[in-house]
């Protein structure tokens, strides 16, 4: 009797390694067909869109049963988007790694020498650069303005000039044309100050707004928003999306 309980102690033991190490195999079968997505620095926002459109957080386990072509936007505070395009065919697996690129003040400082305001929303400063923008936009109507009415004036000037060159020999007209011509020449004079000024205003604001663009770039390291900034992780496994939320504090 006693032998018969060992016997079957220890087939029940087999049994029970048996079970555990097909489980293993199986987990680690299921680890092998799975596509991890790794973002360089990690914690990007990842937002697939194709057949099933999901949003994830960088590393992001994906199952091998997602299939189709997606478009996959990187998004990190502090660096520049990052765009692709893959075709998944539901046999993928390993590790697939997205490289984000650091925005600088250097980038920052470029892109507002080009127009203002524009490195100010590259560095994430939206208000300050839409702020920028309109003043640019401000003063360059202004300026535009300013020159127009130069040119009417000038030529203004250069009609009553020519007129008094024909009737300067008449002494009844001479002195009202020379007294036209002084006067176009006071406002061509006035309305050039005029231009000067917006001249100087337009490129003052150009020259600020390039400074303000690399001398206030912002810090991204340890910024409150991003700390309070919620995570979204999700995984793709038999056709269905689990979605979940991380408010750190």
């Amino acid at each position: 009797m006693k032998q018969k309980s060992n016997a079957l102690f220890i087939a029940c033991s087999i049994f029970m390694q048996m079970i555990i190490a097909i489980s293993m195999l199986q987990a680690q079968d299921g680890d092998k067909k799975s596509v991890i997505i790794q973002s360089t620095p990690p914690g990007a926002m990842l937002y697939f869109e194709g057949e099933n459109s999901f949003v994830g957080v960088a590393p992001l386990k994906l199952r091998a049963k997602m299939i189709g072509n997606y478009k996959i936007l990187a998004v990190k505070s502090g660096f520049e988007k990052q765009k692709l395009e893959y075709f998944f065919r539901g046999t993928e697996s390993g590790v697939m790694k997205i490289k984000l690129a650091p925005k600088t003040p250097f980038k920052a400082g470029l892109r507002s020498f080009v127009f203002p305001g524009w490195g100010q929303m590259y560095s994430e400063r939206k208000t300050s650069g839409l702020l920028m923008s309109l003043a640019a936009l401000g003063t360059g109507i202004g300026t535009m303005k300013a020159h127009l009415d130069y040119n009417k004036a000038l030529n203004d000037y250069d009609k009553a000039y020519d007129d008094y060159q024909e009737n300067k020999t008449n002494y009844q007209l001479a002195d009202e044309y020379k007294k036209i011509v002084e006067e176009k020449y006071a406002r061509a004079d006035d309305v050039f100050q005029r231009r000067q000024t917006w001249l100087i205003i337009t490129g003052s604001l150009w020259i600020y707004n390039f400074l303000d663009s690399i001398f206030f770039f912002p810090s991204f390291e340890n910024a409150v928003f991003n700390r309070a900034t919620p995570n979204f992780s999700a995984s793709f496994q038999d056709e269905a999306i689990a979605l979940s939320v991380t408010i750190p504090f």
